[in-house]
């Protein structure tokens, strides 16, 4: 059924995105003002441990993404957008070559096929990590797998700001996010309703699990599901009610309730010490919710879909903003993690809110499982970006 959307309903949804500040790193697709951008020439000589990084997770998350658009039309750019990269048939040459190179001869593929630029801009500078959770998960519910993974409603609707912007000419609506969620009632699309609005159907569940690890997997934006049989699939996200997101575990941190810090480990015990209603109002403190769409974990060593529709890498893969760097470019970061020096090739595929801050705004995907989850938590540091253009292909 196609739906005609007045414009007044377009700014009707507009109103549901006014909320805080905070952003999860997966989900959330809010649009942030312009900064200043801009690439310099560079040499990778002048790239700080470019002769020592370790370049294989870079190379496997560049196949994925040569893989990812190989039926896109070549005179066509980079999915996502960015500001550089010209055309899929710019990187062509390189995504065959990727395809012929032995272990330990990556450093000799980019350097070959890429030319360095220094990345400048203004907005956020900083690199955080995020991963993909693996949590325990029952087919019914229970008294502790109480909390539903929800498929996507069938009310849930998307508006194009920018069709609209253009189709009326209006400046207003240009500075306006470029897709809005919202529910669609009757002939009208109004926001969608928040967290503690929603009227959940268990009809629309595909699992159940304990409400802190289904809230951990919305942050992240997906995740893994494991039931008692040895077998699990993967809990993709499918779309998010529009609203931006607040941390309920950052709220109870805050307000004293949390005992020994801020981490997962200790809000599950906060829940199960202090019940369900206790639990739900805490997490309510949180207007954004996220649905997720079950699917089959074909190769256990990739990660989930990011928002360039290729697995992600660990290690491999960052999060970025598309308003400056497209899906598919190459990135290498100099920050630090742990009192060490982090400098790593990395390959563009996932953006969130947190990111859409500018271009030297980036979120690293470190895996899955817990241990990738420790790990990420500990990644919050300012960061130096290049970016790595084949030879071929102009630079702005």
């Amino acid at each position: 059924m196609r739906h005609t959307f007045t414009l007044i309903a377009a700014a009707s949804v507009l109103a549901a995105c006014a909320s805080t500040s905070e952003q999860p790193p997966g989900p959330s697709r809010t649009e942030t003002p312009a900064v200043d951008f801009a690439l310099a020439p560079a040499t990778f000589g002048d790239i700080p441990g470019w002769a020592t990084a370790d370049l294989a997770p870079a190379l496997t998350a560049f196949r994925r993404a040569c893989d990812g658009r190989r039926l896109r039309d070549p005179a066509a750019p980079l999915p996502g957008g960015g500001r550089y990269g010209g055309t899929v048939a710019d990187w062509a040459p390189a995504c065959v070559a990727a395809q012929n190179v032995a272990a330990g001869g990556e450093r000799g593929f980019f350097e070959a096929n890429f030319i360095p630029n220094l990345v400048r801009g203004g907005g956020e500078a900083r690199l955080t990590a995020y991963y993909e959770p693996i949590i325990e998960a029952r087919r019914f519910p229970d008294a502790e797998f109480s909390a539903p993974l929800m498929r996507k409603p069938g009310d849930m609707v998307t508006v194009d700001v920018a069709a609209f912007a253009e189709a009326y000419d209006n400046e207003a609506l240009r500075g306006a996010p470029r897709a809005l969620t919202g529910q669609l009632r009757g002939t009208e699309v109004r926001p969608y309703p928040k967290r503690e609005e929603l009227g959940l159907s268990s009809d629309h569940a595909f699992a159940w699990a304990h409400p802190i690890d289904v809230y951990n997997l919305q942050i992240q934006g997906s995740g893994r599901i494991a039931f008692p049989d040895g077998t699990q699939s993967r809990a993709a996200f499918a779309a998010q009610n529009g609203y931006r997101w607040r941390s309920a575990l950052g709220a109870l941190r805050d307000a004293g309730e949390l005992q020994g810090g801020a981490t997962w480990a200790n809000f599950r015990a906060w829940s199960n010490q202090r019940g369900p209603d206790a639990t739900r109002q805490a997490l309510n403190a949180d207007p954004s919710y996220v649905f997720f769409q079950e699917e089959r974990i074909e190769d256990p060593s990739a990660g989930p879909r990011g928002a360039a529709g290729v697995p992600l890498t660990p290690l491999g893969s960052i999060a970025v903003d598309p308003a400056y760097h497209p899906y598919g470019a190459v990135v290498f970061v100099d920050g630090e993690y742990d009192g060490q020096p982090f400098r790593r090739l990395l390959v563009a595929q996932d953006t969130g809110g947190a990111i859409r801050r500018g271009p030297l705004r980036g979120d690293v995907f470190f895996g899955a499982g817990d241990e990738a989850g420790r790990a990420a938590e500990r990644m919050n540091a300012p960061a130096r970006w290049w970016t790595l253009t084949p030879r071929a292909a102009p630079v702005s």
